[in-house]
Parts: C-alpha cells; structure tokens; sequence
C-alpha cells in the first residue's frame, strides 16, 4: 500500500471519528488564541499600504515584503528562488504558516472549526492540479501554485500532482468522496470540461461546512451568516456567469449551491428563473448587494466584463468580516474573519507582484484588488 493511499485511509478514518465529535464542541472563552489572532491581523497590508506598493518598481515591492511579517518564507526560499518565483512562493508558505499557527494556539475545538474552514485551500490546491493536468502544465509549476495550507500536506499534495490521470486523482483527492465526482468526470470525458468536476467540490464544500455551522454554539452565529452570504455571492456569480454564456436554466440550476436557508435559496431561485440579462441585472440592483455591484454593472454595460462586479462582491465579504473583530473580538468569529482576510491579501499581492512583472497599469492592478 502506497503512502497517498495510506494518507487516504487516515483521512477517512478522522472523517468517520470526526463526524461523533462534531456533537461535543463547545466554544468557549479563549484569551490567548483570539488576542494572538487580532495581533496577527494587525500586521495584514491596509488600503493605504497597497496605494504605495502600487507606484513602487518590482524591486521596490520586493524589498518591502522582506521587512514584513513575509521575511521568513523569503529568506527560507532565496538561495533557490528569485524574482515574481520566489515572492509568489514566498506568499503561498505564509499563508500556509499562518493557518497552521492558528490550529497549533486553539484548543481542540477551535481548532476543529479552523480546519473546517481550511478545507477551502485543499479543494483549491487540488483544483489547481487538476486544471494544470487539464492544460498539460509544467509539474514544476503547477506544484508552485499550491498553498498546502488546509489538512492535505504538502507531500500528499505532490503525490497527488504525480498520478497518472484526472481520473487517479480524483480517486485519491481525499476530501471529496469520489461518488460525488463521477458525474463530473463523465462530462470531462464528452464536452471536455472541468465545470462541473470543480462545481461537485465547491457543493460539497460549502454544504459540508454550513451543515458543520449549524450545530455551532451562538458564539459562532455571525460565522454561519457569512457562510452563508459568502455562498449567495457565489451563486450570484454563477448565475452572471452561465446566464451571459445563455445556458438552459436546467443546466444552471445543477451548479447552484443550496444553502438549506430558505429566504437566500428561494432569493437565488428567483434569480435563476430571469432569463433576461438585462433584468437580471436591475434586478440584482434591488438586493443588498447594490452598492457592492453598481459599479461593475456599469463595467458590464460599458464593456461585457464581469470582473469588477466580482471584485465588488468580493470586498463586500471582505467588510464582513470586519464585524467579526468588531463586534465579538474575544470569539471563534474573530479567527475565521482573519483567515479570509489573510486569504484575500495574499490575493492582493499575488495581484501586485505579477501585474508589475508584466508592466500593467496601476489603474488596471488596483481594479483587480480585494480590500
């Protein structure tokens, strides 16, 4: 038996143990994790860091991200790497680091939620191997776009990278039951489409993790609603997304997310069911959303992309979390509204340091940033 299929069992394993100890957490009141978590997003880039580093050369840029709290994953990784290589690695262990410093100061069930939400950045990884097989991407490269900040290691991951096929890895993924993929492996084979492969992840990832918010204590309320409107904000841009390419709603319908919450189902239901682009559109102006998309609808009209109304929904999550801090800062919300913060920098810089590598405007960059 090999070691990834050994990974596998293991996993398995604490996947069935885990499911009886779901019952017992308790969040309770724990000083030195939620302190230590507000001083490490004290640290995070703010707006005003981001307009600087935006009018620096690359070098500049470099230098600044070596003084910060990214001088460790830099210096561990200079004597192999260099340039946007090394940054970009660089940016990809600290958020590694980071998550993993948060589930070794929680207690045990803090540290059960952390994972949970983790589990995020292994669906990515996994999805990033994927696509690069797909595209028949260099190994060296696309083994350099994996974070390995979830439960998966960075060694499973590598061994994952090396299997035969899409087919094998799917197999051995070890976090989304296989059962669940084969209708995504079927279209893969017919219409040569990864979408709904990577559709059945992110469903089972969201209706895992809402189902594992519901049996929180109150202490993690707020992490529930921003599950669930994180899960609205996808859909919406499921919706934007296949409604412009004019696909039946029948088809639209199988990659919509059920959230189990009602008033937001029936919400996105009610979008689904325009057929109208236009009206989808005046439509979406009508919810709570409409600050955080007036502007990239305007974009749309103006020029067909979708990007700004992406990147507008996405700082409107990124505000959200804002509250977590705000209004419970000794509370599991505070660890949760850190991770996606962090997550979201790391995005930001990513951002930066490819955007100067290849020359672009600062107007264009900064569009593309989330703060």
């Amino acid at each position: 038996m090999n070691s990834i299929t050994i990974k596998m069992l293991k996993l398995k394993l604490r996947e069935k143990g885990h499911s009886q100890e779901l019952k017992k957490i308790r969040l309770g009141f724990y000083p030195y994790a939620y302190v230590r978590t507000v001083v490490m997003r004290s640290l995070l880039f703010k707006k005003d860091d981001y307009g600087k580093m935006l009018k620096m050369s690359f070098g500049e840029i470099a230098k600044l991200l070596q003084d910060s709290s990214y001088k460790n994953e830099i210096d561990a990784l200079a004597a192999e790497y260099s340039g946007s290589d090394l940054l970009e690695l660089a940016l990809n262990r600290s958020l590694a680091a980071s998550f993993k410093k948060l589930m070794k100061i929680s207690s045990y069930d803090i540290g059960l939620v952390v994972k949970e939400y983790a589990m995020r950045k292994d669906l990515e990884d996994i999805k990033a191997i994927i696509r690069g097989r797909f595209t028949n991407a260099n190994e060296k490269e696309i083994e350099r776009s994996l974070t390995a900040a979830g439960s998966l290691s960075r060694e499973f991951l590598t061994l994952l990278l090396k299997k035969e096929s899409i087919e094998e890895i799917l197999k051995c993924n070890g976090i989304v039951d296989f059962s669940l993929l084969k209708g995504g492996l079927k279209e893969l084979n017919e219409k040569n489409s990864l979408a709904a492969i990577e559709n059945a992840m992110d469903k089972h990832y969201y209706g895992h993790l809402i189902k594992f918010s519901g049996i929180l204590p109150k202490q993690g309320r707020l992490f529930r609603e921003f599950l669930l409107q994180e899960a609205e904000v996808l859909n919406i841009l499921t919706l934007l997304r296949l409604k412009r390419a004019k696909l039946d709603n029948a088809v639209i319908k199988e990659f919509i997310i059920s959230s189990g919450d009602k008033a937001r189902d029936s919400k996105i239901t009610g979008l689904a069911a325009i057929d109208d682009f236009e009206k989808l559109l005046k439509e979406l102006e009508k919810t709570e959303y409409k600050n955080a998309v007036s502007k990239g609808i305007e974009e749309f009209r103006n020029r067909g992309s979708l990007i700004t109304l992406e990147i507008g929904l996405l700082r409107h999550l990124l505000g959200r979390t804002l509250l977590f801090t705000h209004q419970h800062p000794l509370s599991v919300d505070t660890i949760l509204g850190y991770m996606f913060a962090k997550d979201m920098e790391v995005r930001n810089l990513r951002i930066i340091v490819k955007g100067k590598q290849l020359g672009l405007s600062e107007e264009f960059i900064e569009g593309q940033m989330v703060y």
